[in-house]
């Protein structure tokens, strides 16, 4: 199998799938319990907030962990919009932002709030003019994706930072889902911060969320009082031991990772660029990771190439493995001004620690083995 699909989720390094399944045998105590065997399993869990909370440069106090990302963009933007609504009502999100950000602002538009997109430029970043004309008195609350997980854009963080100078009310989230560790961001700077262990090949079901400041994020959920009651439930030590490993190595190959991905994506752009009636919507470009490729055909539906490609057992993606079920045309590609047609014909490469020159090979092979097919069918329709 050729998985290029690594943006939807990774497979688990050996070393953090070895930590998760020993801490199952020999730590499954309770880190609340007060007996010694969960006092010492709590020590565990305190090591992994610090080696986290070391390799994104913050203190280990700002750390929580949930049950992934979606959890942690949920927690951060309902926590905030509740902490901040007595100092006004307006809230801006994009429409390139994941499903669980997006959704998420949507009910709270449905609660009273007073919902403004900011617009996208033709490569998915976030208009800073744009922003600076919807910013008002009231506006409380703003979210920006680190990294696009469709086309792979970086969104100009530490710009908007200095835009959000002049409204020190708001509180700013980034969901880091496709960014963390592969692109620099002081998290110092913003307000709350997300990312899921499964997309740098941790366990999935485990995630993180920093919180610059915890009596700027309320409760959104109640219980036992984990987490700083910010999250609570039985604290999932095994994932989250796993997690801080896989962080760990991540973290030190991340230069090896890039520069292989670098290589990758323009071996894909210079093989498949010359196809007639291809498009590149991830171009190489110091504004797009190297790590996620996007591209389409005309006149041919995303999942028919998916389909076709699956005969040769390569896997890749539509759009967002959250979302690709749900909408008829991405958000997304669409906030950038893309075709209808561009859309629908969109497919996502996306790549990992894992991925090898030789499945780069195999999977421009296929596609342009299948692109004749492809050809013919655009063809008769045109």
């Amino acid at each position: 199998m050729i998985y290029l699909d690594n943006a939807a989720t990774t497979k688990m390094f050996r070393e953090a799938l070895d930590s998760y399944i020993e801490v199952n045998e020999k730590f499954y105590g309770n880190t609340a319990s007060i007996n010694n065997y969960g006092k010492n399993n709590a020590k565990l869990l305190d090591a992994s907030r610090r080696q986290i909370a070391d390799i994104l440069k913050v203190e280990q106090e700002k750390i929580y962990f949930t049950a992934g990302a979606t959890e942690s963009n949920n927690i951060a933007i309902l926590g905030a919009a509740k902490h901040k609504k007595a100092f006004g009502n307006r809230i801006i999100v994009s429409k390139i932002e994941h499903p669980s950000v997006l959704e998420t602002f949507r009910a709270l538009e449905k609660e009273g709030f007073v919902l403004d997109y900011v617009s996208v430029d033709k490569m998915g970043r976030v208009d800073l003019v744009d922003l600076k004309r919807l910013l008002t008195k009231d506006t409380i609350l703003l979210s920006v994706m680190q990294v696009n997980n469709v086309f792979g854009t970086i969104q100009p963080i530490a710009e908007i930072i200095e835009v959000l100078k002049d409204y020190p009310k708001v509180h700013f989230h980034v969901d880091g889902v496709q960014g963390v560790i592969k692109e620099e961001i002081d998290l110092s700077l913003i307000d709350s911060y997300s990312a899921s262990a499964h997309k740098f090949h941790g366990p999935k079901g485990i995630g993180i969320l920093y919180v610059k400041s915890r009596r700027t994020v309320n409760n959104v959920n109640y219980g036992g009082g984990q987490e700083d009651n910010l999250r609570s439930g039985t604290i999932n030590l095994p994932s989250i031991v796993s997690m801080a490993k896989a962080m760990r190595l991540y973290s030190e190959r991340i230069e090896e990772i890039k520069e292989r991905h670098s290589v990758f994506k323009e071996r894909i752009i210079n093989e498949l660029g010359s196809l007639k009636y291809l498009e590149i919507n991830s171009p190489k470009d110091e504004n797009f990771v190297d790590s996620i490729i996007n591209i389409s055909l005309p006149k041919i539906k995303g999942e028919a190439i998916i389909n076709s490609l699956n005969e040769e057992n390569v896997m890749v993606s539509t759009t967002s493995a959250c979302s690709s079920k749900k909408f008829s045309v991405n958000e997304a590609l669409y906030a950038r001004g893309l075709s209808e047609e561009n859309i629908k014909g969109s497919i996502r490469i996306s790549l990992s620690y894992f991925t090898t020159s030789e499945d780069i090979d195999g999977f421009i092979k296929v596609f342009k083995d299948k692109y004749k097919q492809f050809e013919e069918v655009i063809e008769s329709a045109i």
